[in-house]
């Protein structure tokens, strides 16, 4: 047992860096947690995580997967062992929840990491902006589009994703509260907010910007309703930060017509626009298989085999035959309107989960910060990643982990 004790001692500290900085290296990260968890919990004899209600709809897409959607797949050797290997994304959640982030001290020690991450993701975006590499001497992608310290143009989305995990840091320390409550702590919203916004307006990553804009809007309304900080406080943070943004615009015309001007043209033209081909071409794929799909994983040799896309090597678009980019069109591209049914069974007891207890109690706050969270990771609407890949996968069941773990940790301390 010395063994999971050690382990658990370093785990917060390197978790991060971990699951955000190699896809490699976060798949192994990820299967041995979950293996570790398994046979911790037998050698305890302590099941008691098996109970979570959306842990069982995880098992029933699980079996659906493996079952029935690998049977019926085009590929069926291939989408069982992705079937297969989906099991070890909610099992790495509940090891974060029963195991590794159990107490309070292992849980701010991994808040804290991530705090001091984000901080370096920002500022390491706004280094590349001006100098033209990073810190590792990553070049931008293209002149309006940052990478950060990735090899790819990702770093707004890593930031929508992981950016309020520093705000349930200043939750969970006792001096939380006090801070929230405090006169000056618009002012740090005010920061938070600016450097927040304008850090993914660099990047140039236009669905990322549409998610800060909803990111910062729900937490907003948590901080009005929780009477944190007034509506009239909130107005002012808002013509600032339009402010700051019109100014920058102004001195980098460039930046602002990617970033505002050509989102606003995919948005009037979506039909016609790259993202309206690509989620075409995986509604196309899903109207091969409507109720069951063409199988987990298989979605880019669908989209090839319709004659009318090209290859994912060779597309007629960007990004067309790769991936649905969109977590709703994958997954009825994948799975059909059956596992589309399932996921979001899962993920609305999870949001039953997490938010129920916040909702009676008003706590509005702790409710709009895990909102947040799966908003993040879940909005059917957004473009994004792959979400069945290893990185990204990776990122997405580490929040439901750390969620469920805030989520249990204020129970508990509301309780007190």
């Amino acid at each position: 047992m010395q063994f999971f004790s050690n382990f658990k001692i370093l785990l917060p500290f390197l978790l991060p860096f971990a699951l955000l900085f190699s896809r490699s290296v976060a798949d192994v990260t990820i299967i041995m947690i979950a293996l570790l968890f398994l046979l911790k919990s037998y050698l305890e004899r302590d099941w008691d995580w098996a109970k979570e209600s959306w842990f069982k709809f995880a098992c029933i897409f699980f079996a659906y997967c493996v079952f029935i959607n690998a049977a019926l797949s085009i590929n069926p050797t291939e989408s069982l062992k992705y079937s297969i290997f989906f099991m070890r994304w909610p099992l790495f959640a509940l090891a974060l929840v029963f195991w590794i982030f159990k107490d309070a001290i292992s849980l701010k020690k991994f808040l804290y990491t991530t705090a001091y991450l984000c901080l370096f993701l920002v500022l390491d975006s706004w280094y590349q902006y001006f100098v033209g590499v990073d810190i590792f001497g990553f070049e931008k992608f293209s002149p309006t589009r940052l990478t950060g310290p990735f090899s790819g143009p990702h770093i707004g989305m890593w930031l929508t994703k992981i950016i309020t995990l520093p705000l349930f840091l200043l939750v969970l320390l006792k001096q939380g509260t006090k801070f929230f409550n405090q006169k000056y702590a618009y002012l740090f919203f005010l920061l938070f907010c600016a450097t927040y916004f304008l850090t993914v307006f660099i990047t140039g990553e236009r669905m990322a910007l549409l998610m800060t804009l909803l990111s910062l809007f729900i937490i907003l309304i948590g901080l009005i309703l929780n009477k944190n900080i007034s509506l009239t406080r909130v107005m002012f943070l808002l013509l600032a930060l339009g402010i700051f943004t019109y100014l920058f615009s102004n001195l980098y015309p460039e930046q602002s017509n990617r970033a505002i001007t050509s989102t606003i043209v995919k948005i009037t033209h979506w039909q016609s626009s790259d993202y309206g081909l690509v989620w075409k071409s995986a509604y196309d794929v899903w109207q091969q298989s409507p109720l069951f799909g063409v199988g987990l994983h298989k979605y880019r040799e669908a989209c090839e085999l319709l004659g009318t896309y090209g290859t994912a090597a060779k597309p007629i678009g960007p990004g067309v035959c790769f991936h649905p980019h969109n977590i709703t069109m994958q997954l009825l591209s994948e799975t059909g309107i059956a596992g589309l049914f399932i996921f979001f069974a899962m993920v609305t007891s999870l949001t039953i989960k997490l938010l129920k207890e916040h909702y009676l109690s008003k706590r509005w706050l702790c409710f709009f910060l895990l909102l947040n969270v799966l908003v993040a990771c879940f909005l059917p609407f957004q473009s994004n990643t792959s979400f069945f890949s290893n990185k990204y996968g990776a990122l997405v069941w580490l929040l439901v982990g750390i969620a469920l773990a805030i989520n249990k940790q204020l129970t508990a301390d509301s309780q007190k």
